[in-house]
């Protein structure tokens, strides 16, 4: 008899050496929210969240999750940050996509309510829907989808420059792939 792990959080970021001196904060929010600020010249305030979002099947551990960064959310926004959402959503915005569009009643219910208050309030996924049929952010056994995804927030989308899914299958024992985004620095030094 095998025994089922399932896993529940635990998100990590790593910080080039050149950006440290700017670390401000971090706050473990819970073992699937990571926050860390960031402060530059110019009063610039920069906050990264990393987050695992439980799959449906722990539906009260995925609702607290999402309740959670929702209000940390609004609060980075009230505090006026610059602010990127990253990590494991457990979500598949294609299938968001004609809903939000077409059936908006629906797409505002609770279920959708992450999806809906990222989209609605002007954030913007780095990486289009079906860039790559063969790449994905998840792959088990021949299924490959994507439930990663990096989130900027209005302030921050005009300076992305460009983000790819990195094919890390050769290099990790991950069923992951991370997404690379790069920003323009200019932000940096306003």
């Amino acid at each position: 008899k095998t025994k089922q792990v399932n896993s529940t959080g635990g998100v990590s970021l790593f910080i080039e050496k050149s950006l440290a001196s700017h670390v401000q904060d971090f706050v473990s929010h819970s073992s699937r929210i990571l926050s860390v600020d960031l402060y530059f010249k110019g009063n610039v305030k920069f906050r990264i969240f990393v987050i695992y979002i439980p799959p449906i099947s722990d539906s009260k551990l995925r609702s607290e999750t999402i309740d959670l960064l929702l209000q940390l959310l609004v609060q980075t926004k009230q505090q006026n940050f610059y602010h990127a959402i990253c990590g494991d959503f457990n979500m598949h915005l294609d299938t968001y996509y004609p809903i939000y569009f077409n059936r908006p009643a629906t797409a505002s219910q609770r279920s959708y309510r992450l999806l809906h208050h990222l989209l609605s309030h002007g954030y913007e996924e780095t990486i289009p829907v079906n860039a790559s049929d063969s790449l994905g952010t998840f792959h088990r056994d021949d299924q490959v989808t994507r439930i990663d995804y990096v989130w900027s927030c209005p302030m921050l989308k005009g300076f992305a420059l460009t983000s790819y899914i990195f094919d890390a299958q050769d290099t990790c024992s991950s069923d992951h792939n991370p997404i690379i985004t790069y920003f323009d620095d200019s932000l940096l030094v306003a």
